[in-house]
């Protein structure tokens, strides 16, 4: 069943810019049959179809790459498409076209076939082995023969294609993770979905402000829609046997992806639409935020000062919307009454040793001299009247507004212009705030509507933000972004919009942070406290616990969020979350390097890495930070909640007690400490944390050891590749080490059922001796501390 909404309440949260269904007369027209067309290039089946109704249409089957094909549904009417965000394939991989039995025919490619029956018509998907990966349902009905989904065809109204659409059948055990920072429950069967992006106006609905067209089965493949138009999703919500895609587009495009696990899928997608690009080291520490509150250079400096006298180790200062006049928050320009000297403002930050972030958003106020001039230009995208569309995208908080037309080079430019402005004088960094408010009906300069150019506004957005960024800062283009879509990842991070501060709504949070990272979104964060209201002291820490093992970490709310204001016990309570983190920087800097070579997810959803295991197809409250550490976020007042344990031996953080998997524990913590778990084997990297963070390798990487038998990592740094790898024979302790440090330590936690007598390092033997420092200039040796933990400073042999 679709989602009901009250019509009401919805023109009141989103006026003129929901997207109306398409409507169509006679229902849905299915592809009857088809007949095998000439080849036009290699790696291609191309078939000529006609619908039920007589409606003539091309289809066409690639080999796009290992695993991965295309399928194109064309009705010989339909425009030629301008926007694809698959990326062009320079070399197309070796394919097939066979026959099989009469009316039957396939394209056999590297790790996916697709098997087509003419007549009736029918594709189905088929993996290496053999198995049945996904197949079309080609008549969907129920008991009285009625349609029940939209099979693979078209619905047309007065002779005009309005929508493209195809149902698949839903395997009884089947389940769906991804489709962008959805907040509801992980597994998508049984949901309704849109992807068109909205001002979501919190964390408790379906609607989302960052929607990517991408799915994960757990039957071993993922989907995605090639498409900017609002596409639907029924994941098996309508007929619990099927799911369906349905697109108001007069043409359908979506890639099949096949792979021996679920982040073996993430790669070929994020290959396919491209990986995120490696932010600066120092965007991985605390970014602090004014808030959504009056502000001043006087109190932004004040606030860089308190936290280096408290000793939060921090990064970033973010100065929030009213670094502008009220009215005017898209002008680009200071309020020189409460900063009246910002060159100087900034280089008393810096000297602190603070990035400086600021807000911008791409909407521009009535009351503002820049509307006048914008709307004169022609830079705002208008309405069907021809006049600037005005809209209240701010909820009563913002005058009405126009929104720049990101299509117009003008426009572009003017905005490119203000911002490289800002970065010269001191900016490192912007939050891109909003990109979700153009209406279905709007007009762009370049021609296009608003339900085209709706949720690729987003990408455009942030692409001039980030391009102007990256060419003035010599770094990333690194932006602090809302809104997103197919292929953002290349924006870097993206943050997860309005939470009340709530205990649910760092549950919806956290579910929406997952979903996205499912997406290969790898540089994800959120509002630590919520956003909306003032959290308790006890929620304002568990938010902090999440937000401090989460890939970018950073304060902000409608009301404070400074540690110290929520008295001497939560900031002792918050400065030793951050110094945790800082401590596992090291960990944190590998985990991103390999999100950008390969597209995976720093934070793991359980059932992208068990797929196997039906104990995790629905665990969403907690995850994977990275490939060793099992979080779980206490999501309650109460400080308990069930823990799903993994296979394979865990050890305890806080206790080192060892937990061996698969297996649910109930566990309660005080406001100290939280469900934080290693897995057993592991090699954790660390530095001794430091106020903040440079981009120089780090000086002395200490690996803790949770060593139960043998143990390996790669350690990634801006200087290169260390790999690591640890074994026990009898009382000796093997270390081979290889690659750019020259000199490491070792923490070995006293987890081993053995005495440990001899060191080796690459085969030669370490000395032990009393009293080894971990530290860089330190001699090298090995020691047993008291509490039977050996410490050991290796050189490399």
């Amino acid at each position: 069943m679709a989602p009901l909404h009250n019509p009401l309440v919805e023109e009141m949260r989103f006026p003129s810019v929901v997207p109306p269904l398409p409507r169509a007369t006679g229902g849905p027209d299915p592809v009857e049959r088809a007949t095998v067309a000439p080849v036009l290039q290699r790696g291609e089946l191309n078939l000529h179809g006609v619908t039920s109704r007589g409606v003539e249409v091309h289809i066409s089957i690639s080999a796009i790459a290992p695993g991965v094909v295309r399928v194109r549904l064309m009705p010989t009417s339909a425009r030629n498409r301008q926007v694809r965000l698959a990326r062009p394939v320079s070399i197309a991989p070796e394919a097939r076209v066979e026959s099989l039995a009469p009316g039957c025919v396939r394209l056999a490619a590297d790790g996916l076939t697709v098997e087509a029956n003419l007549d009736p018509f029918r594709l189905s998907f088929v993996d290496a082995m053999g198995r049945v990966l996904l197949a079309q349902d080609p008549r969907p009905a129920d008991v009285t023969g009625r349609m029940s989904a939209p099979p693979f065809g078209i619905s047309s109204d007065d002779g005009r294609v309005v929508a493209t659409h195809d149902t698949f059948v839903c395997e009884p055990d089947e389940h769906f993770y991804g489709f962008g920072e959805k907040f509801t429950n992980l597994d998508k069967r049984g949901q309704w979905l849109e992807m068109w992006n909205y001002d979501a106006h919190g964390v408790n609905s379906e609607r989302a402000y960052k929607n990517v067209p991408f799915f994960i089965s757990s039957r071993g493949y993922g989907m995605v829609v090639d498409s900017t138009s609002p596409v639907r999703f029924d994941m098996a919500a309508s007929n619990h046997a099927t799911f369906s895609v349905i697109a108001p587009d007069d043409a359908l495009e979506y890639y099949v992806i096949a792979g021996a696990d679920p982040l073996e899928i993430i790669r070929r997608y994020s290959d396919l639409v491209g990986h995120p690009i490696l932010p600066p080291k120092w965007a991985f520490g605390l970014w602090v935020s004014s808030g959504f509150t009056a502000d001043s250079a006087e109190a932004t400096v004040q606030r860089a000062r308190e936290l280096r006298e408290h000793q939060i180790a921090s990064d970033v200062l973010h100065l929030d919307c009213y670094w502008q006049k009220w009215g005017c928050w898209s002008d680009l320009e200071w309020d020189a009454d409460v900063f009246p000297d910002p060159e100087r403002m900034l280089r008393d930050i810096k000297a602190l040793g603070f990035r400086v972030c600021l807000w911008i958003n791409p909407y521009i106020g009535i009351q503002s001299q820049r509307f006048a001039m914008a709307a004169e230009r022609g830079w705002l995208l208008r309405a069907p009247s021809g006049e600037p569309y005005v809209l209240q995208l701010w909820g009563g908080y913002h005058p009405p507004v126009g929104i720049l037309d990101v299509t117009h080079p003008e426009a572009a430019a003017w905005l490119v212009g203000r911002l490289r402005e800002l970065l010269r004088m001191g900016a490192d960094v912007f939050k891109t705030d909003f990109g979700e408010g153009v209406p279905f009906d709007a007009v762009a300069h370049d021609g296009a509507t608003g339900s085209e150019l709706h949720n690729l506004y987003t990408l455009r957005y942030n692409d001039l933000v980030a391009d102007v960024t990256a060419a003035e800062t010599g770094a990333a283009g690194l932006v602090w972004g809302r809104s997103t879509y197919t292929g953002g990842q290349r924006h870097v991070a993206q943050w997860g919009g309005d939470p009340n501060c709530t205990f649910a709504d760092l549950a919806s949070t956290l579910r929406g942070g997952l979903s996205l990272s499912a997406c290969g979104h790898a540089f994800w964060s959120h509002d630590i406290g919520g956003f909306n209201g003032q959290p308790t002291p006890d929620l304002y820490v568990r938010w902090a616990q999440f937000g401090m093992f989460s890939p970018l970490a950073r304060l902000h709310g409608t009301t404070t969020r400074l540690p110290w204001d929520y008295g001497d016990d939560v900031m002792c309570r918050f400065r030793e979350l951050a110094q945790l983190r800082y401590r596992l920087m090291p960990y944190l800097y590998s985990c991103a390097i390999n999100a950008v070579e390969t597209g995976e997810p720093i934070m793991r959803a359980l059932p992208l890495v068990y797929p196997d295991d039906p104990m995790f197809a629905a665990a969403d409250l907690e995850y994977l930070f990275g490939p060793d550490l099992l979080v779980a976020p206490i999501y309650n007042a109460e400080g308990a909640r069930p823990v799903l344990f993994p296979p394979g031996p865990w050890i305890d953080f806080w206790t080192r007690e060892l937990v061996v998997g698969p297996q649910t524990r109930h566990v309660e913590h005080g406001l100290d400490r939280f469900p934080l778990y290693v897995r057993g084997n592991a090699l954790i990297p660390t530095v001794q944390p430091l106020q903040s963070l440079a981009q120089e390798p780090w000086d002395l990487v200490v690996f803790d050891g949770y060593l139960l038998e043998t143990g390996r990592t790669t350690l990634r740094d801006s200087d290169g590749v260390t790999e690591i790898a640890i074994s026990v024979t009898d009382a000796t302790l093997d270390v081979r080490v290889s690659g750019a440090k020259q000199v490491l330590g070792l923490r070995l936690l006293p987890l081993l059922a053995r005495t440990i007598e001899r060191v080796n390092v690459n085969g030669a033997p370490l000395g032990r001796r009393d009293g080894v420092s971990l530290e860089a200039d330190a001699s090298a040796g090995w020691t047993v501390q008291p509490d039977g933990t050996l410490v050991a400073l290796l050189t490399r042999i």
